[in-house]
């Protein structure tokens, strides 16, 4: 579905109290949530919210507030995980875990930063909506030095902004270019100002987040702080405590409601300009695939090793999944987004990176490897890749290249007719299931989710001389595999397809 957040907060402004350096977890019981936009219409409202504020060095959990990975008996009313934050709980079993893989991507090293505190909002009864979290970060002095603001959207995606605090200890402002989508009605262009006090040495949060436009005109505001004591969980009564539930734990279910209320007047009322999701960039951290798009990326993988096998040249292929400390998940295509490497003979190497999981469903929709490289790769309109390569250029080359070498071989009958498969009639069947032109991305197309419908998937009349009827993937599974992973494989296809064509109603996802 189509987001709609505002950018950073679009309609947030959370709350949270430290007490002292030395609490552990602590619930704001009372908090109020404000956002103004000012071009180009004014509309601005607030309302309370839940946060919590994590010791991350040093966590504690009770029935309350549970803390990292924890048994579903185990974990308190309110649960804050790390999977919930930063690169997805790919790195480790922790927050601390999580925090200092992120901090050493960024040229930090983690031992000088021994006291570090998030603002986030907790899950309640597994439920989650976070917009944004903020993670300080203290010397052994308690000196702020960073802030890492951790920026979600409804589509599961995520990019991190560090920024950095001034050495003199004055008032903390700092600006960061934006070039991630998070609100429907701003488009990737701008930048965010954030304006912080330090809550070590004021007792309070006071935060408050600028988005300027490409031209430096202000666009939106939106505050956060504090209005009452903090709640510690360790030391609150139990009725205090069965009082919080009870008021802040329905808060928290009805946060996404509200946010689609106040989208609604600005796109129905307001009229304000909306921008389709374009691609995640490099710098973003993409959504987790379902598990349709998973098993796609596992048998991808395969094909890739195949098919490069075909050329007559040499080439070594290197076919790894994006991020490689994942635990507990083994084989190719975890979380669906991998990385592949081909070096040949002369020693030149070339690279691919999937980073968005809709990168597989435009695998069944194209007859050559080169036609999904270039579609992924070269589109005119970066919103649209899907996929990013040191030299998209040459690989794609080099796709054609063994495309070739490998229709010689086969001979001028290389289609279904050609193929040796007892099960040829569900295959012919699947074909008209499936049905579909090829999926380019929605821009430079009208943003109105018709059109997108109309553009992103197109049902064509079986026969027709566009439709889609002889996919690479699907020669390959057909030639190379059992007939309970090519059921398996139809089934997955075609539920990715309709599930496209469902969404795209909507707006797509």
């Amino acid at each position: 579905m189509h987001s709609i957040l505002g950018d950073f907060f679009f309609c947030y402004t959370f709350h949270l109290f430290i007490a002292s350096q030395a609490c552990l977890e602590v619930i704001q019981s009372r908090g109020t949530e404000g956002r103004q936009r000012q071009k180009p219409r004014q509309h601005s409202f607030k309302y309370p919210y839940l946060s919590v504020g994590v010791p991350v060095r040093s966590p504690s959990s009770n029935w309350l507030l549970s803390v990292d990975n924890q048994p579903w008996w185990k974990r308190g009313w309110f649960h804050v995980s790390p999977k919930d934050h930063l690169h997805q709980g790919r790195d480790g079993a922790t927050l601390s875990e999580n925090i200092d893989v992120y901090l050493k991507l960024q040229g930090l090293e983690p031992s000088d930063y021994p006291f570090i505190y998030l603002l986030t909002s907790p899950r309640f009864l597994n439920y989650t909506f976070k917009p944004a979290s903020f993670w300080f970060l203290y010397t052994e002095d308690r000196t702020l030095t960073h802030i890492v603001a951790e920026v979600n959207n409804t589509f599961g995606e995520r990019r991190m902004y560090l920024f950095e605090a001034p050495p003199n200890g004055s008032a903390f402002k700092n600006t960061m270019q934006k070039d991630f989508h998070v609100s429907p009605f701003n488009s990737r262009k701008g930048s965010y100002i954030l304006s912080s006090s330090d809550p070590m040495i004021n007792d309070h949060i006071s935060l408050t987040v600028t988005l300027r436009s490409a031209k430096k005109y202000t666009k939106l505001i939106a505050n956060w702080w504090s209005i009452g004591p903090a709640i510690d969980p360790v030391t609150v009564l139990v009725l205090d405590s069965l009082w919080l539930i009870m008021s802040w734990g329905p808060k928290i279910l009805t946060t996404f409601p509200k946010i689609v209320f106040e989208a609604v007047m600005l796109a129905q009322v307001r009229r304000l300009q909306v921008w389709y999701k374009p691609e995640p960039r490099e710098t973003a951290i993409p959504r987790q695939p379902n598990a349709n798009e998973a098993y796609l990326a596992s048998v991808f993988a395969q094909y890739l090793e195949f098919f490069w096998a075909q050329s007559k040249e040499k080439y070594s292929v290197s076919i790894i999944p994006r991020h490689e400390n994942n635990r507990g998940l083994p084989g190719h295509g975890t979380y669906g987004l991998l990385h592949m490497c081909i070096v040949d003979d002369k020693s030149q190497t070339l690279n691919m990176t999937v980073h968005s999981p809709r990168f597989y469903r435009q695998i069944n929709t194209c007859r050559k490897l080169s036609e999904l490289l270039e579609m992924a790769l070269l589109d005119p309109h970066v919103e649209n890749r899907t996929a990013w390569s040191d030299d998209a250029v040459a690989l794609v080359g080099s796709a054609r290249d063994v495309e070739r070498a490998m229709e010689k071989a086969k001979g001028a009958d290389s289609g279904i007719n050609g193929w040796f498969n007892p099960y040829k009639a569900i295959w012919i069947l699947y074909r008209q299931l499936l049905c579909a032109r090829p999926l380019p991305g929605v821009y430079p197309y009208p943003a109105i989710p018709a059109a997108r419908s109309d553009v992103g998937l197109r049902k064509v009349c079986p026969g027709s001389d566009k439709l889609v009827s002889e996919l690479f993937l699907d020669s390959f599974i057909a030639q190379e595999f059992g007939i309970r992973s090519q059921l398996r494989y139809m089934v997955v296809a075609l539920r990715l397809r309709w599930r496209t064509w469902i969404v795209g109603i909507i707006g797509g996802e």
